[in-house]
């Protein structure tokens, strides 16, 4: 199912995403996130940029490959000291794109669809991408950086 993306003044967007819970649908919530980025022709999409109060989000890690992963409750548990800048666009924020400053290796942890939890390490893209939609999640933009 479509959804419109919120505003970029749309409070959901400027506030932390709590937890989901063991009875959030995740398959429909996994669903609906892939099919929305693809529709708005992203690389990632955050739940809460299009109106669902869920800690997860949906990106390309790596493009390629087209392989896709959903993360839900995800964290960033180590940031490397190499930073990058590169510039960065948002569905939120649309024909604005920033040069921002991200650290270009992380280890994250999220659980996925059936709940199971996994710990990878992301480089380059895969690490700016989780970043950015981790910053949804936690009430921050792109132009905040």
């Amino acid at each position: 199912m479509i959804r419109d993306l919120v505003k970029s003044d749309d409070s959901i967007l400027h506030r932390k995403i709590q937890p989901c819970g063991v009875n959030c649908d995740r398959h429909f919530i996994s669903k609906t996130l892939i099919e929305n980025m693809f529709h708005y022709e992203g690389v990632g999409l955050a739940a809460n940029q299009i109106g669902m109060d869920t800690r997860a989000f949906a990106m390309i890690r790596d493009i390629e490959y087209n392989d896709i992963i959903v993360c839900f409750n995800p964290r960033i548990i180590k940031k490397y000291d190499e930073c990058v800048d590169f510039e960065e666009g948002c569905l939120s924020y649309p024909d604005e794109f920033i040069n921002v400053k991200r650290p270009d290796k992380i280890d994250v942890m999220y659980e996925d669809e059936e709940g199971r939890e996994h710990k990878i390490k992301l480089e380059g893209f895969a690490s700016r991408v989780f970043q950015h939609e981790y910053d949804h999640l936690e009430g921050i933009d792109f132009t905040q950086r």
